[in-house]
C-alpha cells in the first residue's frame, strides 16, 4: 500500500517524536502496520506485487469497476465480487482477482475513544438490563428488570430490580437513587430509549415532559449518548457487566422484594468496598457523598 508523502512525514513525527508504538500508529492514520514499517525502515522491501504496479491485464478493465465497489462495500468477498464482473465478460482466475483485491481493498478505519475524566457531582450514567422472566402470583410469568444508576467520578451504584421501564417506573427509581445517594448530580445520563426521547432531530431533543418536571425539581440536566455511541456511558454499561457476573449469575430470585434486599447487601458489602479505579489506595463507598450535590 503506497501512501503519501504527508502520511510518511506523519509516521516519522509520531515514531521519533511522540515514540508511538507500531500498532498506535497504524490505527491512528488508518494504515497497514505494514506501511509503519515499511516508512520506518523496520522491514526490508518487499519482492512482491507492488500496490502501485499495473494490475494484470486481464484485470486492467475491470479495474474501475472493482475499486468503485469496494469503495461503497468495502467487506464484498473476492469471490462475490468475482460472481459481479464474470457477468461483464471477465475471464481471468479467481485468485488473481483475490491477489489484486487483497492489494486494493479500502482499509477500515480504526474510531478512537476518547477517555472521559469527569467532574466530582458532575454526572450519574443510567441505564437498564434484562435479567429474566420470573413467575408471578396468580400464574402466568412478567419480564424482570434491573435498573441502574452509576456516580461517574466515584463509580457509586444504586439498582433495583422491577417490573416494567416505563416513565413512571423511571421517576420511581430516579426518586430512590436520589434518596439513596442523598441528592443528585449535575446531569442525568441516557442512552435514547421512548420513554425518555419522545422525538430528536440532531442535536434538537423533545424529552418526556414528565422526566423533565423531575429533573427541574431536582435541579438537574438530562444528557443523552450520540447516536450508536453506547462507549459514552461506559461506566454503566461496565456495572451492569459487573452486576450481571458477580450478584445476578446463580442467584435465584423468589421474588422482587428479595431480590432488591439482596442487591442492597451486595452493593454495601462487596461492590462498595472495591478500590476506586483512580485512586486504589480508597474504597469506592469513601468517595460516594461527594458525588451529588446536597
Amino acid at each position: 500500500m503506497t501512501v503519501s508523502s504527508e502520511i510518511e512525514a506523519e509516521i516519522a513525527r509520531l515514531a521519533h517524536a511522540e515514540h508511538w508504538k507500531v500498532g498506535t500508529i497504524a490505527a491512528q492514520l488508518g494504515v497497514h502496520e505494514d506501511v509503519v514499517n515499511r516508512v520506518l525502515g523496520l522491514l526490508p522491501p518487499t519482492t512482491g506485487h507492488d500496490p502501485g504496479d499495473r494490475p494484470p491485464s486481464f484485470i486492467t478493465p475491470y479495474v474501475d469497476f472493482i475499486n468503485e465497489t469496494l469503495k461503497q462495500y468495502p467487506r464484498l468477498r473476492s469471490t462475490r465480487l468475482h460472481d459481479m464482473i464474470a457477468e461483464r465478460e471477465y475471464l481471468g482466475s479467481q485468485r488473481s482477482l483475490r491477489r489484486y483485491v487483497a492489494l486494493v481493498r479500502p482499509v477500515p478505519k480504526h474510531e478512537a475513544f476518547l477517555r472521559l475524566d469527569l467532574l466530582i457531582g458532575e454526572q450519574a450514567q443510567i441505564d437498564w438490563a434484562y435479567v429474566a422472566n420470573v413467575d408471578v402470583p396468580g400464574g402466568g410469568t412478567r419480564k424482570l428488570w434491573l435498573f441502574v444508576m452509576v456516580l461517574g467520578w466515584s463509580r457509586a451504584i444504586w439498582g433495583e430490580l422491577c417490573f416494567d421501564i416505563t416513565v413512571h417506573s423511571l421517576l420511581r427509581s430516579l426518586a430512590r437513587a436520589a434518596k439513596f445517594f442523598g441528592g443528585c448530580t449535575r446531569q442525568w445520563l441516557f442512552d435514547n430509549p421512548k420513554i425518555i426521547v419522545q422525538g430528536r432531530h440532531g442535536d434538537a431533543v423533545r424529552f418526556h415532559p414528565l422526566l423533565l418536571d423531575l429533573a427541574g425539581a431536582f435541579h438537574t440536566q438530562l444528557r443523552l449518548c450520540n447516536f450508536r455511541r453506547g462507549n459514552e456511558k461506559g461506566r454503566v454499561e461496565r456495572k451492569i457487566r459487573f452486576l450481571r457476573e458477580r450478584f445476578l449469575a446463580g442467584r435465584p430470585i423468589y421474588n422482587i422484594e428479595q431480590g432488591n434486599q439482596e442487591l442492597l447487601t451486595f452493593l454495601d458489602g462487596i461492590a462498595h468496598q472495591q478500590p476506586h479505579p483512580d485512586f486504589p489506595q480508597r474504597a469506592i463507598s469513601e468517595g460516594c457523598r461527594s458525588c451529588i450535590q446536597q
